[in-house]
């Protein structure tokens, strides 16, 4: 098989009295060990997507047609007559290779590096398009947009989804409203947090809420309960797995979490568990979720 990507090198100058080659473009794609990826022929025709936002990146592009499978978390109906690849953390190389997908959409993480090697000898190059806050989000979107052909696409969705953003912040934070601290919990124990550089930080401006660990560089930390008690946010943010209610009467049974004021007055927002964690085209959803989540908490007795 003729490999439909190569590593991006430097040019070698030949001597003599030939002009050296101009350099290449910066290449937009890199492989989840971040190093530069250049695909020899644009648009792509087949993607295997392990990543749920950029499946869903793809859907609104009018490029849905171009997956080639699904993991277990793609539920939309549209994609139902693909093939399942799993889970898209634990996917295997043999399962995405007899595919013949152009490429792979992973994450940077060993899972992502670790297929990228395997699927290597095939031609079939990894790309990386995780993103940690908002602005990496909307360069996702670009980059799936150039991949795919559907730039223009690409922007229109991008400024749809910033207008309304910005609306959704104006309406729930009037100009002088100072925003209320938020726990953000992603785990319990340890307790596992959101840190100030990660999307789920970005968004909570539009909801008239800020990060209690907004001060934290590390995306994704583990932190102490400790250090949850000694901030004592005015809310708890976390995920939705059952009723409403049920992770509150979780954590008012938990020692430690129960002595945080937010849980002994019950505020505690949960929120649809897909849309909690997934960045990309629900980031919308995700503040209309939480606006909602705090005007039920609000209007209880």
């Amino acid at each position: 098989m003729i490999p439909r990507a190569r590593w991006l090198g430097l040019l070698l100058v030949v001597a003599g009295c030939r002009a050296p080659s101009p350099a290449p473009a910066a290449s937009p794609f890199v492989d989840p060990e971040g190093t530069p990826v250049v695909i020899e022929a644009l648009p792509v025709g087949r993607i295997v997507s392990t990543m749920q936002s950029a499946t869903e990146w793809l859907l609104l592009l009018d490029a849905g047609s171009l997956l080639v499978a699904r993991t277990d978390a793609d539920r939309q109906p549209e994609l139902a007559h693909l093939p399942s690849i799993g889970g898209g953390l634990e996917t295997s190389p043999e399962a995405v290779a007899v595919l013949e997908p152009d490429v792979v959409l992973g994450w940077r993480i060993r899972a992502s590096v670790d297929m990228a090697r395997a699927l290597a000898p095939f031609g079939i190059p990894v790309l990386a398009v995780e993103a940690t806050d908002t602005a990496e989000a909307f360069r996702q979107l670009a980059t799936i947009a150039t991949l795919v052909g559907r730039e223009q696409r690409g922007i229109e969705v991008a400024t749809a989804l910033r207008e309304r953003l910005a609306a959704l912040g104006r309406a729930a934070c009037p100009a002088g409203q100072p925003p209320e601290t938020v726990f953000i919990q992603l785990w319990t124990a340890p307790p596992m947090t959101a840190g100030g550089t990660t999307w789920m930080s970005d968004l909570l401006g539009a909801t008239c809420l800020t990060n209690a660990f907004a001060d934290l560089e590390e995306p994704w930390p583990v932190i102490s309960l400790e250090a949850v008690l000694d901030r004592q946010p005015a809310w708890l943010l976390t995920s939705r797995t059952g009723q409403p209610g049920e992770r509150l009467a979780e954590l008012q049974r938990l020692p430690g979490w129960r002595e945080l004021q937010a849980v002994q007055q019950g505020r505690v927002l949960e929120i649809d568990g897909d849309t909690f964690a997934r960045a990309g085209p629900g980031m919308a959803v995700w503040v209309e979720s939480v606006a909602a989540e705090l005007q039920r908490v609000r209007g209880m007795p």
